[in-house]
C-alpha cells in the first residue's frame, strides 16, 4: 500500500523473529522494491520474514505469520514450524524511520512479532523472495539497523532463489526495529548451536 499525499497510511501485519540452525533468518525484498542510487548501483532492504494481514487470515496475526513464512520459505509446512503462543511484542513500524532509502515515506505498519523456529534440517531456500539470509546471532547483533552497508558483508550467508536468475544488489540496509535486537540479545544464550531453542 502506497502513501497518499501527506497522510499516514496504516496497515496491520505480523513479523517473525525466525531462528534456524542457530541463525537469524531474514528475507530480501523483491526487485520491484529495490532502489536505484545516484552512483548507478542498486540497493535493497533486508527484513524479518512476514507481511500484511490478509482477508483470509481473519485478523489473526498468528495465521498471518505462519502463512507468510510458508510462502517465503520453500518446501516447508506447519510441522516444520515452532511458534510462540502469543506475540513477543507489538510494534508500530514507520517506514520513513527505518528505511534509509525512503525517509519521506508515510507508510506505517502495526505488527505483532512472534518468535518462530524452523526445525527442518538442512539448508533453507527462498520461495517468492529473491534471497534468504541466515546470519549468526552474534554477527546480527553487531549490525547497525537502518544504515547502508555493502552487500559483500553478507555474501557468505545469502541463499539465492534457484528459480530466479537475479543479480544481487550492491548495498543493503536492515529494516528491523531495535526491539528485535534487544530480544535476541536476551535469549541468545538459550539458542543451541544446532538451532533448537531451549524452552
Amino acid at each position: 500500500m502506497e502513501k497518499k499525499g501527506d497522510k499516514l497510511v496504516n496497515i496491520k501485519g505480523a513479523e517473525g523473529i525466525v531462528i534456524h540452525n542457530g541463525n537469524v533468518v531474514l528475507g530480501m525484498q523483491k526487485p520491484k522494491r529495490w532502489y536505484e542510487l545516484d552512483n548507478n548501483k542498486m540497493a535493497t532492504i533486508i527484513k524479518t520474514l512476514g507481511g500484511e494481514i490478509e482477508e483470509t487470515d481473519k485478523e489473526d496475526s498468528k495465521k498471518t505469520i505462519i502463512r507468510e513464512i510458508m510462502e517465503e520459505v520453500d518446501d516447508i509446512n506447519e510441522k516444520d514450524i515452532k511458534i510462540s503462543k502469543t506475540p513477543i511484542f507489538t510494534k508500530s513500524i514507520t517506514m520513513g524511520k527505518l528505511n534509509p532509502y525512503e525517509r519521506d515515506s508515510k507508510l506505517n505498519m502495526l505488527a505483532d512479532f512472534y518468535l518462530l523456529e524452523i526445525i527442518k534440517e538442512g539448508k533453507l531456500f527462498p520461495n517468492d523472495l529473491p534471497a534468504l539470509i541466515e546470519i549468526p546471532v552474534d554477527f546480527f547483533l553487531n549490525i547497525e539497523f537502518s544504515k547502508q552497508y555493502s552487500m559483500s558483508n553478507l555474501k557468505r550467508w545469502i541463499t539465492k532463489n534457484k528459480k530466479n536468475d537475479i543479480v544481487i544488489p550492491d548495498y543493503y540496509a536492515l529494516m528491523i526495529p531495535e526491539e528485535v535486537k534487544k530480544f535476541l540479545n536476551e535469549i541468545k544464550k538459550y539458542i543451541k548451536c544446532e538451532g533448537e531453542i531451549e524452552r
